[in-house]
C-alpha cells in the first residue's frame, strides 16, 4: 500500500477545514514560480495552535527564502513542535508504485529556529512550516529582495 502524490498534497490540507484563513501576499518581480498561503489551525492530538505556512515552488531552480516571523518571542517556540514538511521528486512528472512506494512522500524536519528562518526551496516543491501562534505579522523575503509576503 502506497500514497499517490495527490494523497499527500491532500494530507497537507487536512487541518484547514475550520482553520483560519490568514491574509497572504506575494510580491514579486521577475519570479513568478511560487505560491504562498498561511492558516492558523489547532493540533487536535497536542490541542496546541500553530501558523501553517504553505509554499508551492513550481519552478525549475532552488530558491532561498528568508522567513521572518515579526513579534514572536524566540522563548516561546517549542522546538519540538516547530516543523518544516516538504514534498518533492526529480521529475514533477515521478508517481508512486508497489517498487517505489515512497519515490513521492513527504519529508518532514524540525526547524532550528522558528522566528528566522532561511530556508531553500527545492524546484518542484510543496513545503509547509509549522510554526507555534504567537503572532500573524510575517515576512518572507527573497534573497535578492524581490520577494515579499506579509501574512
Amino acid at each position: 500500500v502506497y500514497g499517490t502524490p495527490s494523497y499527500w498534497v491532500q494530507r497537507f490540507f487536512t487541518e484547514s477545514s475550520g482553520a483560519t484563513l490568514l491574509n497572504a501576499t506575494l510580491q514579486k518581480d521577475s519570479s513568478n514560480s511560487l505560491v504562498a498561503s498561511a492558516i492558523t489551525w489547532k493540533n487536535s492530538e497536542d490541542g496546541q495552535t500553530y501558523i501553517r505556512i504553505k509554499v508551492v515552488n513550481f519552478g525549475s531552480n532552488l530558491v532561498n527564502l528568508q522567513i521572518s516571523v515579526d513579534g514572536l518571542d524566540p522563548n516561546s517556540v517549542k522546538l519540538s513542535g516547530s516543523t518544516k514538511t516538504t514534498l518533492t521528486s526529480a521529475n514533477p512528472m515521478d508517481e508512486n508504485s508497489f517498487k517505489e512506494p515512497k519515490k513521492v512522500s513527504p519529508i518532514q524536519t524540525l526547524l532550528e529556529d522558528a522566528q528566522e528562518m532561511s530556508v531553500l526551496l527545492l524546484p518542484h516543491s510543496f513545503t509547509s512550516f509549522d510554526l507555534l501562534k504567537e503572532s500573524v505579522s510575517l515576512r518572507i523575503t527573497e534573497d535578492d529582495s524581490s520577494l515579499v509576503s506579509s501574512i
